[in-house]
């Protein structure tokens, strides 16, 4: 089993994360419980999503992201307008003859 720290820039971006999903819920007025209860998981995964640990399950974000109504801000993650390599290799494919 690989014992390793988890890396230090991913772990800050977690942290991060957390820090706003945090700022989220208590500017609608919601304690960790409520946003728990609304997102249909458990007192302890809001928990971890808010600290950044990085075992919380990516389902937990979205649902808690649902429960928050910010949702629709997951579609900005990777959107392959913004991702300067996928443009550069779509390009690139149309330009082969085929």
């Amino acid at each position: 089993m690989n014992t390793a720290p988890f890396p230090i820039l991913p772990s800050r971006s977690l942290q991060d994360l957390g820090e706003r999903v945090a700022l989220a819920r208590r500017a609608r007025g919601l304690t960790q419980r409520d946003l728990a209860h609304l997102a249909g998981v458990g007192v302890s995964s809001i928990v971890a999503l808010e600290k950044g640990h990085p075992g919380v399950a990516l389902g937990t974000l979205a649902r808690a992201l649902d429960a928050l109504g910010l949702l629709a801000e997951i579609d900005e993650l990777l959107a392959p307008q913004r991702d300067p390599a996928l443009t550069t290799f779509a390009t690139n494919q149309l330009r082969r003859p085929r």
